[in-house]
């Protein structure tokens, strides 16, 4: 596609937010500003390439009514229509708005930020060893799923409107980084571990979900989570937020 050709798309609140997040850190960095016109241009360059990627192949037992799907950040398929669960054209992802960080629905597509960004490509989490699910950028231009940003303690939202960047803190203790998860048995990335405490049990946060462990934040409060491991999990329903 050549950069002459009719861009049709355009950028909207939410992208002139994420633009000047990233020109911002561009600029510390030392490196030139990206023109709205780039983006816009890249934007609708991906777009039209979807019609020619098979990414989504139609379930044979029919779709699933959406009313089905939890999202992924907070377990809940709840919404309503100031927080209604939106799903990417690209990877189906399905998340709410708030969750997310996606005030405006706009008309047509939408694209999670991986399915933006990095088509096709697969991402890793800097936290856990696991594929899949709601990523976001870090403002060490690595990509982490929006889930273990929210647990992990030391971990912050830089703009907590789009939910983004993740903000990886120095704060984040050598210690979190040598544990080893108690389900995958891997020492990658950042474990969380058991609230009661006597217990030092650790697990990806994303390995805990995955497991059906006992997770609770129905605040957004940092200082109000409660993970707890198999063994200590109270008799509650697993729900986050």
């Amino acid at each position: 596609m050549d950069k002459a050709e009719e861009v049709e798309y355009d950028l909207d609140e939410q992208d002139h937010a994420w633009l000047e997040l990233v020109n911002k850190q561009r600029q510390e960095e030392g490196m030139g500003a990206v023109s709205y016109d780039d983006l816009e241009w890249i934007i609708d360059l991906l777009e039209k390439l979807w019609f020619d990627l098979d990414i989504v192949k139609a379930d044979p037992a029919g779709p699933i009514s959406t009313e089905d799907v939890p999202c992924d950040v907070c377990n809940d398929a709840e919404c309503d229509n100031t927080n209604a669960i939106v799903f990417c054209d690209g990877c189906n992802l399905a998340v709410h708005q708030d969750c997310y960080g996606v005030p405006y629905i706009p008309e047509g597509q939408w694209l999670c930020r991986r399915c933006m960004l990095a088509p096709g490509m697969p991402v890793s989490c800097i936290f856990c060893p696991n594929t899949g699910g709601a990523f976001k950028q870090t403002t060490t231009n690595k990509w982490a799923h929006l889930l273990c940003a929210l647990w992990i303690p030391e971990v912050g939202i830089q703009n907590h409107v789009y939910m983004e960047p993740i903000e990886v803190s120095t704060m984040i203790p050598r210690s979190r980084w040598k544990l080893v998860c108690s389900i995958c048995k891997v020492k990658r990335g950042a474990c969380i571990q058991c609230h009661k405490t006597t217990c030092f049990t650790a697990f990806h946060v994303t390995c805990a979900r995955r497991s059906g462990l006992s997770m609770t934040n129905r605040t957004l409060d940092p200082n109000a989570i409660r993970a707890f491991c198999r063994r200590h999990s109270p008799m509650v329903s697993f729900t986050c937020f």
